[in-house]
Parts: structure tokens; sequence; C-alpha cells
């Protein structure tokens, strides 16, 4: 009778495992437009130019949650994701430095301000944050398996888990402010776990979501890089009505930039010159090969 006991009392954690029916869903998120506008209102940039001087050097980090809860991104997992990210700007004519900066560097609301002290310290030109939005959904089901136990077999009812998560990067020149270009990359994982394994499924559910959504992100990155570049041919940030966008070589000399087309054919008083138009070629290539790396 002892014996039964003390199997019975064993299987209680199990059992209690079993009851535990559908959990309200959770999410944890960053945002940037929260690190760099805290009083809230987004202010347009009164920057009517916007000087780039290449090789630019680059800063990617984080932006810190401003709600200070448990962060589901450890230290090590931003440090690696953002050397994915980091991969699409690495290694080209454009770029002169890539530097991670570590998420303790960033105060939360900190805004310009923090990221004027960060541009001294690390010598860096524009600023690429990141920010996430994930939330876990966990249903109770009606699969289920057969645990074997001692005193007989134990029904165990399993769980979808469902993990949604969304990475967006904003690029901006911190001298003068000016947002020049943004991306997003999203994923959603499906598993399943059994009651008594979901905490640990739902943690590296929400490590293959950050994953997943950060390769998505990349991908992207390099059509708004892309579509960057040809922006600056024009010599605008984005488009009419958008900061202009000056390119400056490493010795200091301004990049020649192509007007932008009003319709119609090539040629004509518009039309550029042999090293005007290899100038342009050479800086679409370094801007476009930003994004060219994974």
């Amino acid at each position: 009778m002892r014996y039964r006991v003390l199997v019975l009392l064993s299987c209680l954690p199990l059992l209690a495992g079993c009851l535990i029916g559908t959990r309200r869903p959770t999410r944890h998120a960053s945002n940037a437009l929260n690190y760099l506008f805290p009083q809230g209102g987004i202010t347009a940039s009164l920057a009517t130019q916007v000087n780039l001087h290449l090789p630019v050097r680059v800063g990617i980090a984080f932006a810190p949650d401003s709600t200070y809860r448990t962060d589901p991104v450890t230290e090590d997992q931003k440090q690696r994701l953002l050397e994915g990210v980091a991969d699409a700007f690495r290694s080209h004519e454009g770029i002169g430095h890539i530097e991670v900066v570590p998420s303790a560097y960033l105060q939360p609301g900190g805004s310009f301000a923090n990221l004027d002290q960060i541009r001294s310290l690390l010598n860096i030109d524009l600023i690429v944050l990141l920010s996430y939005d994930q939330s876990q959904f966990t249903d109770a089901t009606r699969a289920s398996w057969t645990y074997l136990t001692v005193v007989g077999p134990l029904l165990v009812s399993g769980e979808k888990n469902d993990t949604r998560t969304l990475m967006d990067a904003v690029v901006y020149d911190i001298d003068t402010r000016t947002l020049l270009f943004r991306s997003a990359g999203e994923s959603t994982v499906k598993g399943w776990s059994s009651p008594v394994t979901v905490d640990r499924k739902r943690r590296k559910f929400a490590a293959d979501g950050f994953k997943k959504a950060t390769d998505n992100l990349i991908v992207n990155l390099n059509t708004a890089l892309a579509r960057f570049a040809e922006e600056a041919k024009s010599g605008t940030v984005q488009g009419p009505g958008t900061p202009a966008v000056a390119m400056y070589d490493a010795e200091g000399e301004r990049i020649p930039v192509q007007p932008r087309s009003s319709g119609g054919g090539g040629g004509g008083g518009g039309a550029l010159g042999g090293f005007e138009i290899a100038a342009v070629a050479l800086l679409a290539l370094a801007m476009a090969g930003w994004g060219q790396r994974r």
C-alpha cells in the first residue's frame, strides 16, 4: 500500500500537467520608435540634405525594451542575429566598418542623444536599429499519446504551439536624424509539445522564430538597399520631397548623381558623360552590394 501511494505521488506532476488547458497568449516586443521618440509623435527630419562619405561606418543594434520586462532573447542570441544582419552589409566597397553595438549601450528612451554618444564612442555614421514583436499561442488539442507508468498507462494530451515573430529594421543617418530606409521580416513556427515539456519547447520555438524572421529580414533588406541605391543615384533619400543625398568618395570628392528622368528616351542635355556613368555605376554596385551577402 505504501508503495502504491509513493508511485501515485510521483505521478501527480504529470497529472497536473495534463490538466493544463489553453494558455493565455504571451507577447514580447521592443520598438525602435519608442526608443527614438519616447515623448510620442514622430517628427519628420528637418534636414534638407544627407551627406554620406564612402565608405560609411555602420552600427547595428537591437532597440531596447522600454517596458523592462523579461527579454525573451538572450544577449548571445542577439549578437548572433545581429551578426547575420551585419553580413548583409559587410565586405563591400560602400561600407568601411560594421560595429555590432552591445545592448547595454542603448538606454530605454535614450533617443538621438544616446545615439550621438554611441556615434562619438564607436565612430559610426549610420545606425541600424532592429525591433521585434513575438507572440506565442499554446492551445490544447485532441492529439495525445500514452505515457507508461508502473501503475498503468497515463494519457498525455498534446498541445499546439504557434510562435509568430516580426522583425523590423530602420536605418538612420545619425548626424541629420534622417530615416534612409527600412525593412521587415516575419516568421511563423508551428510545433508540438506535451504539457510537461511545453516551457522548454516554447523557448526553442521562440529562438527558431527569431532566426527565421531575421533570415526573412535579410532577404528583404536586399530589396530595400537596391531601392535606396536607385533613389541615391537621383540624389534623394526616398524620392521627390525627401532630403537630398550627397555622396563623397574616400578622397572627399563629391560623386555626381543622375538627374531624375522626366520620361522619354535617353540623350539630350540631361545625359551623363562616360565618367559620370562609371561613377554612378560604381556607386550603385557599392550600395546594392550591402545586401548581397547573407
